[in-house]
């Protein structure tokens, strides 16, 4: 069942917050309590709890009782955990990335476009077609283990509301151009997912990528059995 525009937006307005308020935790290296996140980020401290858990759950945050010696019940502190670091190692190129993000923006009426056929070329040079690839399962494979290498830690999820494959991309290798130039950086991700896909000859499509869909990353949604869309 597909969700409403009014259900998606309203998701993507609670995603936004609790990244404002993980945000807060990963500039403090003590930690906060409920009321410091919601002085920081203007949010109602009901809304916070509602999000500290969340993260919690999620496995992104962590509370403990901060001890301050003083009577009454200690209050809870909660801090966030540490993240992997999949490009340690690695020269950082954040600097190019934003400059040429910012030249095809001003170039180009359209950047979004030139974008995904940037990532699409890209995509098909850096891909060998396999014999291996036979199937829709094989092809996700392959095309995991491609953003594996270059640093986005996929995951292959659950099957969305429509039975459509889900990869969840835990790490943005260009977060902080994304972050300012998200419709040319997501939008060459996107055509880089599909450029593999074509040069796989794969009964696979990339019909879309939500960037920053949950705390946890960026959703690129799939479908198996239909040729890869081109690029537009």
């Amino acid at each position: 069942m597909r969700r409403s525009p009014a259900s998606i937006s309203a998701e993507r307005a609670r995603t936004a917050s609790r990244l404002r308020v993980l945000g807060v935790l990963r500039g403090s290296a003590a930690g906060c309590n409920v009321q410091q996140v919601a002085e920081h980020t203007g949010l109602h401290p009901n809304t916070v709890r509602f999000h500290l858990e969340r993260l919690e759950s999620d496995g992104l945050v962590s509370r403990h009782v901060r001890r301050s010696g003083e009577p009454g019940r200690p209050p809870l502190a909660y801090v966030a955990n540490p993240v992997p670091d999949a490009e340690q190692g690695r020269r950082d190129f954040g600097q190019l990335a934003e400059v040429l993000a910012q030249l095809v923006t001003r170039a180009n009426q359209d950047p979004a476009t030139m974008a995904e056929e940037a990532g699409r070329s890209w995509g098909l040079s850096r891909t060998e077609v396999s014999a291996a690839v036979t199937n829709g399962a094989a092809a996700i494979a392959e095309l995991t283990a491609s953003l594996d290498e270059l640093g986005f830690a996929p995951e292959v999820c659950a099957d969305d509301d429509d039975g459509h494959p889900i990869i969840l991309q835990r790490h943005c290798p260009f977060l902080e151009v994304a972050q300012t130039h998200q419709d040319v950086v997501c939008s060459v991700h996107l055509g880089l997912m599909r450029g593999t896909l074509e040069k796989l000859n794969a009964p696979v499509s990339a019909e879309r990528l939500i960037p920053f869909a949950s705390p946890a990353g960026c959703e690129a949604h799939l479908t198996v059995g239909g040729p890869t869309p081109p690029a537009v």
